[in-house]
């Protein structure tokens, strides 16, 4: 995948990145890498869920923008959900998604 380049606005700061992606291969654990005028900056790791998760952050970048930058890259790269989530999603006749039924108990 190419490089691509993302801003963040904090407060009046505009904080200009690029996002490198890589594929997990070998010893490799950070999935994304963030660049910040040609410097590497901090990476990303996703979770099961591919939820991002700060890997590395050796220019001690405040979390907060980084937290702001993970939402714009998963924005980027919606997650799939694996088909054997869907097992437990049921539709009704207006098409709307609602729970799998409940067992509820009553006191008595």
């Amino acid at each position: 995948m190419e490089n691509y380049a993302l801003k963040i606005a904090v407060d009046k700061d505009i904080h200009c990145f690029e996002v490198a992606e890589y594929p997990h291969a070998g010893n490799e654990s950070c999935k994304y890498k963030i660049y910040q005028q040609g410097t590497f900056v901090a990476s990303f790791e996703p979770d099961k869920q591919n939820i991002l998760h700060i890997c590395q952050n050796p220019a001690q970048l405040d979390e907060e923008l980084l937290y702001l930058l993970a939402d714009q890259i998963e924005a980027m790269h919606p997650r799939q959900i694996p088909t054997e989530e869907l097992n437990t999603i049921e539709f009704d006749r207006d098409d709307e998604m609602e729970a799998p039924p409940q067992d509820v108990h009553t006191p008595q």
